[in-house]
């Protein structure tokens, strides 16, 4: 029997992502300090979006567990688009450099997603920056349409 979505989220015990998706940190930051790397679970269903955002000063690598295609969209600090496409079938993981702007959703905009996510050194929200899209907008005009669709 396959699971669900929901079911899905109950069984890891993901919550809300702010970015978008859903979470639960594995292994990382705790009462002993800070960790060298962390790791989550995140999930993205049909109807949801990773909204770009960068993280300053580490690097995040995307690991695909099961589900439908996921397409992450960098941008790099020239402002090169490129799509990576995590799928049984395509690549298995994704590395994301740090300051690079990135976003994800469902390929097909149907059923959900599962990856792992590793961030060296150890994720914070002091260095997580979602992006704000007007700024975004003007400074890679040239993604205009694709900025507008992946940002909140």
């Amino acid at each position: 029997m396959k699971l669900t979505a929901e079911q899905y989220i109950k069984k890891l015990e993901l919550t809300p992502h702010p970015e978008g998706g859903f979470y639960r940190q594995v292994f990382g930051n705790d009462e002993t300090g800070k960790k060298d790397i962390s790791t989550i679970y995140y999930m993205l269903t049909d109807n949801d979006i990773s909204a770009f955002h960068k993280l300053h000063n580490v690097v995040e690598i995307w690991y695909y567990h099961f589900g439908e295609k996921l397409n992450i969209y960098i941008i790099d600090n020239e402002g090169v688009l490129t799509t990576h496409t995590l799928s049984e079938t395509d690549e298995m993981q994704v590395v994301i450099q740090p300051e690079q702007w990135f976003a994800a959703e469902i390929a097909e905009k149907k059923g959900f997603s599962i990856v792992g996510c590793a961030v060296a050194p150890a994720f914070t929200f002091e260095n997580f920056e979602l992006a704000e899209k007007d700024k975004l907008i003007k400074d890679f005009p040239q993604h205009k349409a694709l900025i507008e669709k992946m940002c909140r």
